[in-house]
């Protein structure tokens, strides 16, 4: 009798641990590298990788990994995560919607207001209503991708300690020349977008604040970094000394 109760009781408690750990594996997420090298002049502002809060879902709303790397006067951010960044849309198990919101940007050194938006041009609705979020009002849930500024945020979204979400009403900057693309590696997603800091009269050191997040807000993450930005006299300066260094390599090879 006691072999017999204590063979179920290893027999349950084995269970139980088994159990647990299906539970744990889906309210956490598997580590993941960052798609964004140093060797390729990324700078990481933000590592989220680990626990998603405040909410659950596994690895799909998992957010991970901000950066940035500067090409003259072009700002380029990436953004990884588990959460599909290609087509921005994530049917759960539950057999609800989710959508990706806007990369939200702030430049004046308060994150506690994001005055700019990129949006990557995706179908977007919010999360308890399900309604439209776009800024033209066209009724198609879509805007233009690029830079914006914006008027209004949609917090619509589950966990509002995740907001803001994506742009309910903004303008798009003129001469910002935005980029975006997107795509996949493993289990995580990517997206980059890129603009042209001279629209925003943007020079010397900016503090850069990036924020994002899904429309039920389970996991966020924000990053801040000081980007210093190329004094046209420097960039002036740099070309010539090039222009100096070619001119010289012509004439040794004049000369041989």
């Amino acid at each position: 009798m006691k072999q017999n109760v204590s063979s179920n009781l290893k027999k349950y408690t084995c269970q139980g641990l088994a159990a647990l750990g299906i539970l744990a594996a889906c309210c956490q997420t598997a580590n993941a590298a960052s798609l964004f090298p140093a060797a390729d002049g990324w700078t990481q502002i933000a590592n989220d990788d680990g626990s998603i809060s405040p909410g659950v879902g596994g690895q799909t709303f998992d957010a991970e990994y901000l950066a940035y790397k500067l090409v003259g006067n072009t700002l380029f951010v990436g953004l990884q995560a588990g959460f599909d960044l290609v087509d921005g849309h994530v049917k759960y198990t539950d057999n609800k919607d989710y959508y990706a919101g806007d990369l939200a940007l702030s430049f004046d050194g308060n994150a506690s207001t994001y005055e700019y938006a990129f949006d990557f041009g995706l179908f977007t609705k919010d999360y308890y209503n399900g309604e439209l979020v776009e800024a033209d009002n066209n009724a198609d849930g879509k805007d233009d991708f690029g830079l914006y500024s914006v008027t209004e945020w949609n917090d619509d979204i589950a966990f509002t300690t995740s907001n803001p979400f994506a742009m309910d009403g903004g303008t798009m900057v003129s001469g910002a020349n935005g980029t975006t693309a997107a795509g996949q590696d493993g289990t995580s997603y990517w997206r980059t977008v890129s603009f042209d800091l001279t629209s925003l009269g943007l020079t010397g050191i900016f503090t850069l604040d990036a924020h994002w997040t899904m429309s039920c807000g389970n996991d966020a993450i924000n990053g801040s970094a000081d980007v210093p930005v190329p004094e046209p006299a420097t960039m002036l300066l740099f070309g010539t000394g090039l222009m100096g260094l070619a001119g010289l390599q012509r004439r040794r090879m004049n000369k041989e």
